[in-house]
């Protein structure tokens, strides 16, 4: 036992030995496929992997990029144990690079880096068309849009909404902005009571057509205050006698210094209504001069009016105004009996006359 262990090719065989114990072991770790050296296994796995973000490589402060993807299929082919953790992961890129490219329309080839070169990578598409144009910026000014405006209650309205701040800047491709025609922010008033005051709404861009533009908008929302009142309208009074005066007084007129009072109710009502119905005032104690409190009736479908009340003035005729009226009236009679009674002389001088030539 002792001579083979001090001979020359025992130290030699056992060398080789390990010599090839450690080749194996080296290649076991690289292809982390041990089965496959032992038992040459072939074996391949595919897998396709869907809505993979694409990356774009270009120089985003001079231009902007349209016309690509959002997300691309990836299919890798190759050994099961190189496959499994690249779907599992996902820990790739897929992207284009358009760096160096100008304005202009470009088609280029898309790329991908972070997966095994032992797995055979497609992806789909391979090619794409993308349009390059230099980034402009603009200022514009933000107009209030509400959502649900119809399921407001209907005594409810809504007065001019103010933004904060009251303009915004738009960044995008010359093409784009060109097309901007509205900038609004969005407030939803489904079952608002109250003023809205200082509330956060997103800014979106629109076309003349009413669609809506990819653009970089900054700042992105704003702060939104719009007042909400009940629906309300001015209208006129009017009064109406309502019996008999005492006997000897004569109501000369009825009046109020409160020409127009303000009623509430839905806009559809209010829209018709011009006047309140006449108001009655009772006369029939009234001997002087009085002012009276009278209460304003509600229209149907008429929810308030304001103010509730009114003082009326009546006015009654002076009896000194109704004798010289009554002097003047007398004064007129005498004055068509004067005039009628030359005519009646004239006459019995014709008749004297004609009786006196008959005699004769």
């Amino acid at each position: 036992m002792d001579n083979w262990i001090k001979s020359v090719w025992f130290i030699r065989v056992i060398s080789l030995l390990l010599a090839g114990l450690l080749w194996v072991t080296v290649n076991v770790d690289d292809n982390m496929d041990s089965d496959s050296l032992f038992f040459n296994d072939t074996s391949t796995d595919t897998e396709v992997i869907d809505n993979v973000p694409l990356e774009i490589r270009f120089d985003s402060e001079e231009y902007v990029v349209s016309g690509l993807p959002q997300e691309v299929s990836v299919a890798v082919e190759g050994p099961p144990s190189a496959v499994t953790p690249v779907v599992r992961q996902q820990n790739f890129t897929v992207y284009a690079d358009l760096n160096g490219l100008g304005p202009g329309v470009h088609e280029v080839s898309l790329q991908h880096s972070g997966i095994s070169n032992q797995l055979a990578v497609t992806l789909e598409p391979k090619n794409i068309e993308v349009t390059i144009e230099e980034k402009v910026t603009e200022e514009f000014s933000v107009d209030v849009d509400y959502l649900n405006e119809s399921s407001l209650d209907e005594n409810l309205q809504l007065g001019d909404g103010t933004v904060d701040p009251t303009n915004v800047t738009i960044t995008g491709s010359s093409s784009v902005v060109d097309r901007v025609a509205q900038v609004k922010a969005i407030i939803d008033v489904q079952g608002a009571d109250q003023s809205i005051e200082g509330q956060e709404a997103p800014v979106k861009v629109y076309d003349n057509q009413g669609n809506e533009l990819n653009v970089l908008v900054e700042p992105t929302s704003v702060n939104v205050s719009v007042p909400i009142s009940r629906r309300s309208k001015e209208v006129g009074v009017a009064f109406a006698q309502e019996g008999e005066a005492p006997e000897g007084v004569t109501v000369d007129s009825i009046t109020s210094e409160t020409q127009q009072v303000t009623v509430y109710g839905p806009g559809d009502l209010l829209d018709g209504l011009e006047q309140l119905p006449e108001i009655p005032i009772d006369v029939t104690e009234v001997t002087e001069d009085q002012t009276v409190e009278v209460d304003l009736p509600l229209p149907d479908g008429v929810t308030a009016v304001e103010p509730e009340t009114i003082d009326v003035e009546i006015n009654i005729q002076e009896p000194e105004a109704e004798e010289s009226a009554a002097e003047e009236a007398t004064a007129d009679d005498e004055s068509v009996a004067n005039e009628v009674q030359p005519e009646s002389e004239e006459e019995s001088t014709d008749t004297t006359d004609e009786s006196s030539s008959s005699e004769t």
